[in-house]
């Protein structure tokens, strides 16, 4: 395996959860070692929400966990202030090179979430806060007791905007009773 131009090498030290047998080592480029064997090799990568993570034994009862590459690079690489989350400066959750990582508060951490500009480009859809009128309720009764209908009850819901629960409801007569065609 050849190292990257710059890379440090660092062992890791795990919380006390995790089981003594678990050696690896962590580079300031966001690899993994295990080190478990006579023979170093890079560790498979596995990821959780879109962040990298490494499976590891619990100390307790065997079981596995894991931890995210980019809190154990900022743990074994950065020096932590008073943050207590690490940030991707580049928004690349896949990117764990300890120069694109920083310590933040929540406030910080928040602040860079939001300013993110794939958040930012997000097109929201507006509530529809359209309610029921009587007179489109009129409509879907007479659609509903049509006994020429056609149309299924998913698109009829669909069409007039509220679910199929809603409109089931209305079938029955447990809503919109009072409303006759």
């Amino acid at each position: 395996m050849r190292n990257h131009w710059n890379e440090k090498w660092k062992e890791i030290k795990f919380d006390e959860h995790i089981d003594d047998n678990e050696k690896f080592k962590i580079s300031n480029h966001g690899r993994i070692l295990n080190c478990k064997h006579d023979e170093e090799f890079l560790v498979k990568k596995y990821f959780i929400n879109g962040y990298q993570n490494l499976p590891v034994r619990q100390k307790k009862n065997g079981k596995m966990t894991s931890r995210y590459i980019h809190k154990l690079v900022a743990e074994h690489f950065l020096e932590k202030n008073d943050g207590i989350f690490v940030i991707h400066l580049n928004y690349d959750k896949t990117d764990n090179q300890v120069s694109n990582l920083k310590w933040a508060t929540k406030k910080e951490k928040e602040t860079h979430q939001f300013s993110n500009p794939k958040f930012k480009n997000i097109v929201r859809k507006k509530p529809s806060n359209t309610k029921l009128t009587e007179t489109k309720v009129k409509l879907i009764k007479r659609k509903l007791n049509d006994p020429n209908r056609r149309t299924r009850l998913k698109m009829i819901a669909k069409q007039f905007g509220i679910s199929e629960t809603q409109l089931y409801r209305i079938k029955i007569g447990e809503n919109w009773s009072s409303v006759t065609e």
